[in-house]
């Protein structure tokens, strides 16, 4: 290969000391204006090249080296500006300065430059998006402030990422963010260089082709072949015409080399105005009325000088030698020429118009987008838990304690082993397994002699764990752990849910998390006693739910007999009518739920539907009917209502409790009186999940789970949680969402999907089917109880009295919220009616009249 090149440099050498002898008579020189143009544009090219690497080489030391003062302030800044990046952008500079300098047209230096630009901001993007993998903050201000920071603490793409990261992740995703992330590297490499797609694969190939031959060359020579022969460059070629293409280059660049060097002696002029020997005489007039020189790029990429004639016309003409070297090729003409340059630049620019009106349309389209998609509140919104848990001294009262334990049990001639112990945010269970001959049932006996010797508040014995052939001994710890919504709603579990109704429990004894479905539930009743956590408990459910659905997937329905435990929540685009304090409207609203229950599966049926699931994917596809949100209603205080409207309330929530699964429709009761008669035994076997909190007594901890424990709990959030299918309930320690964090939630929620537009169809609706007496609705109170005078007292003392089947004065209190002398002047009235019998000392009064002869009463006063 190096003979062949040898030789085809000594051939071209002597063909240009021939064509030398032959253009021996003088040439025109370059005019004056033509010398001036080009110098001033190779200076102004050099200056720039020189100013950029300079500053690209500046930059990488400010990088490199955090100096102090004012270089440690632009120190800091670099960092903070381009993150990780800050050690590329410099030599991305750097390779754009000595790319400029070789240009000669202006034209392709602003495009070097453009590009450069965008590569160097790019590869910031390219940072976050790989490397981090989202945009941190919830706002453009925040967004700003954050990218800063992590840049300056070299973790991310730093400021510069983002007008490209902050678009595609915000908009695309992680995933879509890489996916055009390289494609657009790709297309601004490919730009940037000039080569196309075909180029630019078989760039990309190169290296793969280079080990390839590495691999024959190798073996060539371990088959006993020479290392030159293995290695011969002749095989770099793919074929002959790139062969030649690389042999006409070769040439091009040592004629160019030559002039640029020897310019003082050889003559600018072109070839073809040199006169030759058979020159025309006739052709000096058009040789001199050349004025100028019109600088252009011709195909190979390198510079040729076209002569513009003051009058020009289509006569071709070429220098001897040169219509001998290129026998078939057509001369054109320089008008030909013209119009060919012309419209190529007329399709770059058509081209460039496409390109840009289609990138505002993708703007248009990604703003569009933006405006109409609903994001989800960001967990950075929630405060982050604070980790105050000292291991040593926990370590330390772990064994103390199963030491007592032991000791203890030992003292009873219970011989025991410790097996394993779990440390939960607030509760320690130690696992012990008995020795041969123990009975379990001693054990648990000894319940209360465990916790006097350990100074503990409350023990609990779990004989034996499910699943397991252990007794666990649950003692709390002596300093809690605080579980916030935030490590449960951050969790990968919650984040891989795909159930909008998933909510977070909290964490059980072994510290792991525990997320509930309402979806699957498909009801739950939470009850506990005040200061529990009960609308703690209600409130992280609403919480999750809000940071896990839209709110045009999800609809709540609130109602909040205590006025104040809801309030929080007024106003946000997921409440359907506004939130319900009436104890009678709270029936209404039930009523309603009843009859759109009813309604969603008339609807159902004619689509040819099964379920809420099945209907809205009949919606996504058809179009021709809107899809339907899952509803959700939260009742706060059950016990207040099944006081003014127990009737009407417990039909209503059996029904849903019955049907409304399929339906989309779910129920959350929360009480703090677990009693036999607000949860009466038809709404306990409607609903199967339940949620128990401290509570007073063993008996209410039946009510709620059918078996004892609720009573040993601690309290603020300490809970046993039992969901549907499961048989033994598990303790769970409550996440807690304060104040603070709901209301930046709120905040959110309500700036991106606007504040709370009610249905008013629905709210008379409800309206409609909330129950009335004979009076007129403005004779209740806000509280939902009728007030007038003593005879309307005693017609609602007489209702009361035959539902209940015996009255007594405290009843009445109780029933009608009276005082004791007109509870006791209304009760000598129902005796003088004959509708309660005479006392019987402390024993409530027998109710004489039937519920026939009361219903025969009201239908004779209404006529």
């Amino acid at each position: 290969m190096a003979e062949k090149k040898k030789k085809k440099s000594s051939e071209n050498n002597d063909k240009d000391k021939k064509d030398d002898k032959k253009d021996s008579k003088p040439k025109e020189e370059k005019t004056d204006a033509v010398k001036e143009y080009e110098a001033i544009k190779n200076k102004k090219n050099r200056t720039n090249s020189v100013i950029l690497f300079a500053v690209g080489f500046t930059m990488l030391l400010m990088v490199a080296i955090p100096g102090t003062e004012g270089w440690n302030f632009l120190h800091k800044f670099m960092w903070g500006m381009f993150g990780i990046s800050a050690l590329i952008v410099p030599f991305i500079l750097m390779m754009v300065a000595v790319s400029i300098g070789k240009e000669k047209t202006d034209e392709d230096l602003k495009q070097k430059t453009f590009f450069g630009v965008l590569i160097a901001l790019l590869a910031s993007a390219a940072v976050q998006i790989f490397y981090v993998g989202e945009i941190p903050g919830d706002s453009f201000g925040s967004y700003i402030s954050e990218l800063y920071k992590q840049g300056a603490e070299q973790n991310g793409g730093g400021l510069a990422s983002f007008p490209i990261a902050g678009l595609l992740l915000l908009t695309l995703g992680s995933v879509g963010a890489r996916i055009v992330a390289i494609i657009l590297f790709c297309v601004l490499f490919m730009l940037f260089k000039g080569i196309g797609i075909t180029q630019f694969f078989e760039m990309l190939m190169k290296p793969f082709r280079f080990l390839g031959k590495s691999v024959e060359g190798l073996q060539t020579m371990v088959n006993g072949g020479d290392f030159y022969e293995a290695f011969d460059d002749d095989d770099d070629y793919d074929d002959e015409q790139e062969r030649a293409d690389f042999d006409a280059d070769l040439e091009a660049i040592e004629l160019v080399n030559n002039r640029e060097e020897f310019s003082d002696i050889i003559d600018p002029v072109p070839d073809f105005l040199s006169e030759p020997e058979n020159y025309d005489s006739s052709l000096s007039e058009k040789i001199k009325g050349i004025k100028e020189k019109k600088i252009v790029r011709d195909d190979t990429g390198f510079m040729i000088d076209i002569p513009i004639e003051e009058n020009q016309d289509n006569s071709t003409f070429a220098p001897p030698h040169e219509k001998k070297k290129n026998k078939n090729e057509d001369n054109q003409s320089d008008d030909n020429l013209e119009k060919l340059i012309k419209r190529a630049a007329d399709e770059k620019k058509k081209k460039n118009l496409i390109l840009n009106k289609g990138k505002q349309n993708n703007k248009k389209e990604i703003k569009d987008s933006q405006e109409t998609v609903y994001v989800l509140p960001n967990i950075e919104l929630l405060s982050p838990p604070s980790d105050d848990t000292n291991g040593i001294e926990a370590m330390s009262e772990m064994r103390e304690k199963a030491d007592i334990i032991v000791n203890t049990l030992k003292s009873f001639n219970v011989e025991v082993k410790i097996k394993n112990i779990f440390r939960g945010p607030s509760i320690t269970r130690y696992e012990i397994q008995p020795g041969i001959g123990v009975k379990v049932s001693k054990i648990r006996g000894l319940e209360d002699d465990i916790a006097l010797n350990l100074a503990a508040k409350g023990v609990r014995i779990e004989a034996p764990v499910p699943g397991k052939s252990v007794i666990g001994i649950e003692v709390p710890n002596e300093n809690k752990d605080t579980v916030t919504i935030r490590e449960i709603i951050g969790s990968d579990e919650f984040r891989n849910s795909k159930s909008k109704l998933t909510f977070a429990v909290g964490k059980d004894i072994a510290g792991n998390i525990i997320l509930g479905d309402i979806a699957k539930m498909p009801h739950v009743i939470i009850a506990g006693t005040t200061g529990s956590g009960k609308s703690v408990c209600t409130r992280s459910i609403i919480m999750s739910i809000l940071y896990n659905a839209s709110p045009d997937e999800v609809k709540f329905i609130l109602i909040d007999p205590k006025i104040v435990e809801f309030k929080v929540f007024e106003g946000i685009p997921q409440l359907l009518i506004p939130i319900v304090t009436d104890a009678k409207k709270a029936a209404g609203a039930l009523n309603w739920a009843v009859n759109e229950m009813m309604r969603r599966y008339q609807t159902f049926a004619d689509v040819g539907a099964n379920d809420l699931k099945s209907y809205n994917q009949l919606a996504d596809e058809d179009k021709e009917f809107p899809p339907m949100p899952q509803i959700v209603i939260f009742i706060d205080e059950l016990a207040d209502m099944m006081l003014v409207a127990k009737n009407e309330v417990e039909d209503s929530i059996c029904r849903l409790a019955q049907m409304g699964r399929a339906a989309g429709m779910h129920l959350v009761v929360a009480t703090q009186r677990p009693t036999t008669d607000v949860i009466t035994g038809l709404i306990k076997a409607n609903i199967p999940s339940r949620i128990a909190l401290s509570v007073m007594s063993q008996v209410d901890s039946r009510t709620i789970i059918d078996q004892g424990g609720a009573d040993k709990l601690l309290g603020n959030g300490d809970m046993l949680y039992l969901p549907i299918g499961s048989t033994d309930p598990l303790r769970v320690q409550g996440c807690f969402a304060s104040n603070k964090d709901i209301a930046a939630t709120l905040d959110y929620i309500k700036s991106h999907a606007g504040g709370g537009e009610y249905d008013r169809s629905i709210m008379q609706e409800v309206e409609s089917y909330t129950p009335q007496s004979k009076n007129d609705h403005d004779n209740y109170t806000d509280s939902g109880f009728e007030i007038g005078s003593d005879e309307d007292y005693i017609e609602r003392a007489i209702e009361v009295a035959v539902n209940l089947g015996q009255i007594s004065t405290s009843m009445l209190q109780r029933k009608l919220k009276l005082g004791y002398a007109r509870a006791a002047r209304i009760m000598d009235e129902l005796e003088e009616k004959g509708v309660v019998g005479p006392s019987e000392g402390a024993k409530p009064r027998k109710v004489l009249m039937s519920k026939l002869q009361y219903d025969e009463r009201r239908l004779r006063m209404e006529e």
